[in-house]
């Protein structure tokens, strides 16, 4: 901007200090005393120093011409007012003067700014060659925006009393009898954004001895916001709130019997759409932050799918319709509530087979094409913020063992959970007690011969976060709850049980 470095080192000094008061003394007593007919005046900037003689470091402040004492005035005596008149014009004058330089000092510095700010913003020419610069974008690859992730949860349980020699859950092989150590869980995720319209999702299991696919989808988007997507491949279906969140995520050490009998695994191969507003999308992703949210999985949801369960080929070439409405409101004090319906209908085709354990000496009877399988459900969430209260509930028909274990036909599920929690950020990391109370009366349909289980059971826990990588929970069960490999039912099985949970 016109301004050099020697420049700016000379000028900035000067203007920073605006010491001008002493020097505007200087310079009037130098033209009061002086007979001289001009007197020139050097200032150095680091020890304000006025000189009269040039020298090193030393920075030109301008020739003054000095007042002459008035002719034959004797030692002593005043100047008459007319002299003073005078004087005080030439000291205005002087004062003038001064404050022009000062000006033209503070122009300077601000043209000095100006040029620093102007060469900031102005953007390096890339002297790249186009060849070059076409190579390096050639160069990232789609798997250069793939995310690594995952967790494992492991677990050990104790009995503390009851009939635990028959105890079994479908979810948790962790509390059946003889067993101590166990891995959960081991889950390695595979995430990327290809591009504005594509993301791609595959994670697999490690736990049980044998690799699985949990999930292998894409979500096309039809809109930058991203607020349109299909989804299809092997997913979680639209269903429930607990069955779409993680259980990374969740606090009880298994989802509730009355869902996860609906949509074992709580996945299947389909395809769905899904409808998210982009301010939605942001507090679906504020809720996965320690609120213990599902996740993005639309306002609207809704699709098809196979119906036979995760990993399973369609047994009747007949598909499964789900649909899922949630919401989640704020309020002006922030917490956030969320309610939603859900449901799905189909034919679903059962497994049977011989089973001596349970008394079912030939396998059932039934129909090949499937029986009527369908629900209805409402969910309410309220976040832990700090205190959170959590509720499900469902309601349809299954395929479900006659009494008399000869045949398969049609019967009605019913049953739910309500669960309390408070979440307390400690010095020593976030604390979750909570107690869950669940009830199931139905068929377990993704069993062999699809039995009926009765299921009423109580959970209270805590869980701490350690850190962000890693959880310890501790929970006490009470099981009321139907053994579905041997048909025997459990009234009365006391548990504890703990899980350490690392996340990557």
């Amino acid at each position: 901007m016109g301004i050099s470095g020697k420049e700016e080192k000379e000028f900035l000094p000067v203007v920073r200090q605006k010491r001008f008061a002493w020097i505007v003394s200087t310079i009037l007593l130098a033209g009061y005393l002086s007979t001289a007919s001009a007197l020139t005046l050097y200032v150095d900037p680091e020890t304000n120093q006025v000189y009269t003689t040039p020298g090193e470091n030393r920075i030109k402040l301008g020739d003054f011409e000095p007042v002459k004492k008035a002719e034959n005035m004797p030692a002593g005596k005043k100047p008459t007012e007319e002299e003073a008149r005078v004087l005080e014009t030439r000291i205005d004058q002087k004062m003038e003067e001064l404050k022009a330089m000062e000006a033209r000092f503070e122009a300077q510095q601000q043209a000095i700014q100006t040029a620093s700010e102007q060469t900031q913003s102005v953007p390096v020419p890339d002297s790249t060659p186009e060849n070059e610069k076409s190579a390096s974008k050639e160069e990232k690859k789609w798997y250069d925006r793939i995310k690594i992730g995952g967790y494992t949860q492991f677990r050990q349980s104790a009995g503390l009393g009851g009939d635990l020699e028959n105890l079994s859950s479908p979810g948790d092989k962790s509390i059946e009898e003889d067993t101590n150590f166990f891995i959960r869980r081991a889950r390695l995720v595979f995430q990327g954004d290809i591009s504005d319209h594509l993301k791609l999702y595959m994670q697999t299991e490690f736990a049980g001895g044998d690799v699985s696919v949990r999930d292998m989808y894409g979500d096309i988007y039809f809109d930058k916001k991203q607020e349109f997507r299909i989804r299809p491949g092997l997913s979680k279906v639209p269903n429930s709130f607990e069955l779409l969140q993680s259980s990374r995520d969740r606090l009880a050490f298994e989802r509730a019997d009355a869902l996860s009998t609906g949509v074992r695994n709580e996945r299947d191969t389909g395809v769905f759409f899904y409808w998210t507003p982009e301010h939605i999308q942001e507090r679906f992703s504020f809720l996965r932050k320690g609120l213990k949210g599902s996740g993005d999985y639309g306002v609207i949801g809704f699709g098809l799918y196979t119906g036979q369960g995760i990993n399973e080929r369609d047994k009747n070439d007949n598909l499964h319709i789900a649909a899922r409405v949630t919401y989640p409101f704020q309020f002006d004090n922030g917490q956030i509530f969320e309610t939603g319906v859900y449901g799905y209908t189909g034919k679903f085709v059962p497994d049977v087979a011989v089973n001596t354990d349970a008394g079912i000496l030939a396998a059932p009877i039934f129909n090949k094409k499937g029986y009527r399988d369908a629900r209805i459900g409402l969910h309410a969430i309220l976040y832990p913020q700090p205190f959170g209260l959590q509720a499900e509930w469902n309601w349809g028909k299954s395929p479900q063992l006659s009494a008399d274990m000869t045949r398969i036909e049609s019967g009605n599920i019913d049953g739910g959970y309500v669960q309390a929690m408070y979440k307390y950020d400690s010095p020593w990391g976030a604390l979750i007690p909570y107690v869950k109370w669940q009830k199931y009366s139905g068929a377990e349909k993704f069993q062999a011969n699809a039995p009926f289980a009765r299921v009423r059971e109580i959970e209270a826990g805590l869980e701490w976060q350690i850190r962000p990588e890693v959880e310890f929970v501790v929970a006490y069960s009470h099981m009321d709850r139907t053994n579905v490999k041997n048909l025997v039912h459990v009234k009365d099985a006391n548990i504890m049980r703990f899980q350490l949970q690392w996340n990557y």
